[in-house]
């Protein structure tokens, strides 16, 4: 029996609104992009046993398995991120997915297995003072004129 399968979506939690998925993909860079990581994906069992007498004389001789069932297993993350422009909270459930091919006698299967993590993620987004971006101007102007200075007395010295 073939377990080939696709996962045409997988996601946990609430469905976003598309404002809420606008602030998330906006800080995708930050968050990763593991909210939707088995989407779309095909998971083919490449050795089908159909109706190939070859294939029956070596199952009965014990040459090959039976059954190979496909096994995915998920840890699942809670995100919370809080958006500066509106302080919203966006609840996101995040998961890493490995999967596998188990064969045994038994009867196939696609089997998830689901483990939840117990710690979870905030995310703050805090905009940054004017004062603070003051400062970062005043140190890049300092720094251009020191080594403005020590390039002109290593020239001024060599000359």
């Amino acid at each position: 029996m073939n377990m080939s399968h696709v996962v045409h979506h997988l996601s946990f939690g609430r469905k976003l609104t598309p404002r809420a998925m606008s602030d998330l993909k906006r800080l995708i860079p930050y968050i990763g992009n593991s909210h939707d990581r088995l989407n779309g994906l095909s998971f083919i069992n490449s050795h089908d046993l159909g109706a190939n007498i070859t294939e029956y004389i070596l199952l009965m001789a014990g040459c090959i398995e039976l059954h190979a069932s496909m096994e995915h297993y998920l840890q699942i993350v809670k995100t919370e991120v809080i958006t500066r422009k509106d302080y919203q909270l966006v609840e996101e459930y995040e998961y890493t997915a490995h999967s596998s091919v188990a064969h045994s006698l038994h009867i196939p299967v696609a089997r998830f297995h689901l483990e939840l993590s117990p710690m979870q993620v905030l995310i703050t987004e805090q905009q940054k003072s004017f004062s603070h971006f003051i400062t970062n101007v005043c140190a890049i102007i300092g720094g251009v004129f020191t080594v403005a200075g020590i390039a002109e007395s290593i020239l001024h010295n060599t000359i």
